[in-house]
């Protein structure tokens, strides 16, 4: 396995706007078989070669704790989304977008609008979520199944207004990029605890998206690489929540 070439055999083109999620593990295994040793900035790297200087790379840099009362800082705030998004928070030519919940690195042509975009609410479409559905972005699943990450169920969820969620509005010190501390508030479309019930997506979804040429999946030694149509999945959602399809629900846990 070559990390400098493997994309290749990935459906990325020159100026594409890629969202990463990915588990490394199985990655770092697979590598060591081979006596080669794991390089994050080298996977980075990759990417950012094959999407070329008209696309955008973005990773999820995720962290709940403003959720919880603690400060959220521009630099210091860990991502709780991947080994990869943290690797991509320390490269000088990444940005992190500005919601202390749901920000992302960002690198390539649109990284200045995207981490520039002022949204109150998480999940809005004027978010960086927002972005990558207007742009018809893909999101990138390496090593992981898309139903375990793929926040966009959210979004669409927000857009039609489920029963089963709720705003609730969040206040806490934010440190920015420049290093300025204020307090700020921010709203979340969150779930009901009360309900007892996650949002599932059901296997029949993939199906759905695959008759839409929305879904490609390749194994290569062993590593899942699963590549979305944003835009397509997101449409797909929405039609199926407002029409109570059943493909996105209420999962009773």
């Amino acid at each position: 396995m070559d990390l400098r070439t493997i994309f290749d055999q990935i459906d990325i083109e020159q100026g594409d706007k890629i969202l990463v999620n990915s588990s490394i593990v199985k990655l770092m295994i697979e590598l060591k078989k081979n006596s080669k040793k794991f390089d994050a900035n080298l996977v980075i790297d990759s990417l950012i070669n094959k999407i070329g200087p008209s696309g955008t790379l973005m990773f999820p840099t995720f962290n709940w704790d403003y959720c919880k009362g603690e400060d959220f800082d521009y630099y210091k705030t860990q991502s709780r989304t991947g080994s990869l998004s943290n690797f991509a928070l320390k490269r000088k030519d990444f940005q992190r977008s500005k919601n202390p919940i749901y920000s992302f690195a960002v690198t390539g042509k649109d990284q200045d609008y995207v981490c520039n975009l002022n949204h109150n609410s998480c999940f809005s479409l004027d978010s960086p979520f927002g972005y990558l559905i207007k742009n018809h972005g893909k999101n990138l699943f390496i090593g992981i199944d898309y139903t375990e990450g793929f926040t966009f169920d959210h979004v669409a969820e927000e857009t039609v207004g489920v029963n089963y969620r709720y705003f609730k509005n969040f206040s806490g010190f934010y440190t920015d990029r420049f290093k300025k501390k204020k307090n700020v508030n921010y709203k979340m479309y969150v779930r009901d605890l009360s309900l007892n019930v996650v949002t599932g997506i059901n296997e029949k979804f993939e199906e759905i998206l695959s008759k839409n040429k929305a879904y490609k999946k390749k194994n290569i030694n062993g590593i899942s690489f699963t590549l979305i149509d944003i835009n397509k999945a997101y449409e797909a959602m929405v039609n199926d929540l407002k029409l109570k399809g059943g493909l996105i629900y209420p999962k009773k846990v």
